[in-house]
């Protein structure tokens, strides 16, 4: 409630402040219920959430008024400093939800698997801003894409399934993408610039999961060789 409550004053905010269209509050209310729904399906009914939740749903907070602001975009091809605060905001609370759960001693399964979930939702919705406001090609989309790419595939091939060994590879590059999003849609910063950044960032995290589909794709005694 407290999330809801938190994107509805914001969206709303924003929109009298720049008297964007009334679709902007409702895209992000729909969204924060879907990813509230998303926290509640991960963790159960009868559950409590712990505090790393709580740190993970308010950092949904400015991931869903992203959301909201992409129906109407043409202030903001002008004036992108609003879209970079929030970026910014959002990628930078990212890790403290994990920072908070070893601290405190309330790790889940659960609420890791939301963590995973909303980074991915995260990169799609940055990468949407990076092509909305001109400074990469619609193939930039691809940042976002992969991880739901794979999921498809997983369905029509269960192979594909089967759980990864952990990776440092993997972590490095998701964090990565984040902040070369972030940087890539500062305020100022010329195409010249953010064009080969975002090709850079479509090309390592294709490599990351062309490395994957490539381990789950061996036979299973194998998969525990994966790097």
């Amino acid at each position: 409630m407290a999330a809801f409550v938190a994107t509805a004053a914001l969206a709303g905010g924003l929109t009298g402040f720049f008297s964007l269209s009334a679709a902007v509050p409702g895209l992000a209310l729909v969204t924060q219920i879907g990813l509230g729904l998303a926290l509640w399906q991960q963790r159960g009914r009868g559950t409590r959430l712990t505090a790393a939740d709580r740190v993970t749903l308010a950092r949904s907070v400015p991931i869903a008024i992203l959301v909201g602001l992409l129906a109407d975009t043409s202030l903001f091809l002008a004036q992108p400093t609003v879209i970079f605060s929030l970026a910014a905001v959002a990628v930078l609370m990212d890790g403290a939800d994990g920072l908070v759960a070893r601290r405190l001693g309330c790790e889940t399964r659960a609420g890791a698997r939301f963590d995973m979930e909303l980074d991915g939702f995260a990169l799609l919705v940055l990468a949407a801003w990076v092509a909305s406001l001109d400074r990469a090609g619609p193939w930039v989309l691809l940042i976002g894409a992969w991880r739901y790419l794979f999921i498809m595939a997983g369905r029509f091939h269960p192979p594909l399934q089967r759980p990864l060994a952990f990776s440092q590879r993997r972590r490095v590059i998701c964090g990565l993408q984040g902040v070369g999003l972030v940087i890539c849609l500062l305020p100022g910063l010329p195409h010249s610039a953010t064009q080969p950044l975002a090709a850079a960032l479509v090309a390592l995290v294709s490599y990351s999961f062309i490395v994957d589909l490539l381990a789950l794709a061996r036979p299973l005694s194998k998969t525990g060789a994966n790097p």
